[in-house]
């Protein structure tokens, strides 16, 4: 609203040179003071008219927020009442009707820039006939036709040359739209994975690295888990590899949906996940795997509701030695103690050091 409101305001040196004109004329007793006061007062009350609403928020969705449109032809036809007021000085009055199509034509689409010139000029021709038909002594259009002509041809060439530059406006914009689509599509493409559009295995490394940094500066404990789906050999083998992929896709929902927000999880391979519990102790990280194998246990492909997945996991919470390479490491092995013990459960590597915090660890639990 405040971008729209700014735009707003870059009316208002068209309307302050406007009136500047006007009261300059009156000094110079080329214009009566009355005309002026009524054109000052219809140029604040034309201003306020469309700035207000803007201001307050009542157009923010409306197509054009900023009434570009409806602004500009109120102001042409504050100029045409100039016009049919002054003499000599009505070419300035010319000059002010194509900086309003200048304005405008950056925030119009092509086809409203050209309609806002031919309006201009149908518009500056009614004055002109106006003032043509007022004038008995000495006829306008014997005095002023060239006048006319000039004037009118250079609003139509602005309002023509304004539609071509909007036109480049309106295609350099629809570049930039695609162009921020294929650099978040590739953003995505570095970052997620495909198939699950979880976090993949580069950036899982650089979030557990950023992790274990913090860490040491804050001493603040963390776990990591290794996750693998049992028997996912057999889901591609007996029900082909779009199960298979419906699978991975549907244990990342529910890893989304049952996991913290704060919780990280990636795809580390095939059908291994990686999952980091940042500043959480290992029974707290233990519950949260539990409910998590428990949803999964209870969750069905709807075109094979026979089909009942589960996982072992190996958890492990991280050591001030511990390099990446050994974190990962100790929660694989621990994985492979889960599958050894039955699979479908989560079990956990002892603690190398001795819990600081001095809160009991429960003992592995055994699938429900």
């Amino acid at each position: 609203m405040r971008h729209h409101t700014l735009l707003a305001l870059a009316s208002l040196p068209t309307y302050l040179a406007s009136l500047g004109m006007i009261w300059h004329l009156v000094h110079l007793d080329e214009l009566a003071a009355p005309s002026a006061w009524g054109i000052t007062l219809a140029s604040i009350v034309t201003f306020l008219a469309f700035w207000l609403p803007v201001r307050t928020g009542l157009t923010q969705r409306m197509k054009d927020p900023v009434l570009t449109f409806p602004h500009a032809l109120a102001s042409l036809g504050l100029c045409i009442v100039a016009y049919m007021l002054l003499d000599e000085h009505r070419v300035n009055v010319l000059v002010l009707m194509a900086q309003i199509i200048v304005v405008a034509m950056l925030r119009l689409r092509p086809k409203q820039v050209l309609g806002l010139g031919m309006l201009a000029t149908l518009m500056l021709c009614g004055a002109f006939a106006w003032v043509d038909w007022r004038d008995t002594s000495v006829g306008m259009l014997n005095k002023g036709a060239t006048h006319l002509m000039v004037g009118g041809a250079s609003l139509l060439l602005l309002s023509l040359v304004g539609k071509w530059v909007s036109d480049i406006r309106t295609e350099i914009s629809e570049q930039a739209k695609e162009l921020r689509k294929t650099v978040l599509t590739v953003r995505q493409m570095a970052t997620m994975d495909q198939l699950t559009g979880l976090l993949n295995r580069r950036v899982m490394l650089e979030t557990l690295e950023a992790e274990r940094q913090l860490s040491e500066r804050h001493g603040t404990q963390w776990c990591v888990a290794l996750i693998d789906l049992d028997h996912f050999k057999q889901v591609n083998d007996r029900y082909g590899h779009p199960t298979g992929d419906a699978v991975l896709r549907g244990f990342a929902d529910l890893a989304r949906k049952h996991l913290r927000s704060v919780d990280q999880v990636g795809r580390w391979g095939g059908e291994e996940f990686l999952v980091m519990f940042p500043q959480t102790r290992l029974n707290e990280a233990h519950a949260s795997l539990e409910r998590l194998r428990k949803a999964l246990n209870a969750w069905r492909l709807p075109d094979h509701p026979t089909l009942q997945m589960s996982f072992s996991a190996g958890l492990v919470q991280a050591e001030p030695e511990d390099t990446l390479d050994q974190l990962v490491e100790r929660a694989d092995k621990t994985m492979y103690q889960a599958k050894a013990s039955g699979r479908n459960r989560s079990v956990w590597a002892p603690l190398l050091t001795p819990d600081l915090l001095g809160s009991p660890v429960p003992p592995p639990a055994l699938p429900t």
